[in-house]
């Protein structure tokens, strides 16, 4: 959520000393666990995968993985999205607004992928 509320500070880094800034898509990979160990959702689909074998609701199970494969493909287009924007300054008929395109259609993905695990954590009964 934090990501989503401050979405252009995040996704915007500039130099030292009031220097040029630049739209960087890194916050956005590290808080869908994608960067680092150390990002708090790294490696979270290992613990999807565990839901068969947690206790929940029968009623649940098809929500459960519905919004399992539905967190997998928005994080996949997200992370997609975000690579792609790295490089929209020096693709052909780029430049800056290329690059808020696709960090903006990841943005998208990042609210698909935020709706999903809202899902997967009810339930889950967290």
């Amino acid at each position: 959520q934090y990501l989503l509320d401050n979405f252009e500070q995040e996704t915007t880094i500039c130099r030292e000393n009031g220097g040029e800034c630049k739209r960087d898509a890194d916050a956005i990979r590290r808080a869908l666990g994608l960067r680092t160990t150390t990002d708090p959702l790294f490696q979270i689909e290992k613990v999807f995968a565990k839901g068969k074998y947690m206790d929940i609701d029968p009623d649940n199970l098809d929500a459960y993985f519905e919004a399992v494969e539905e967190w997998e493909s928005a994080v996949s287009m997200s992370n997609s999205m975000a690579f792609i924007s790295q490089f929209g300054e020096y693709n052909p008929g780029g430049g800056a607004d290329q690059v808020l395109k696709f960090l903006n259609e990841s943005k998208k993905q990042v609210l698909a992928a935020e709706k999903s695990l809202g899902t997967i954590i009810r339930c889950l009964n967290l």
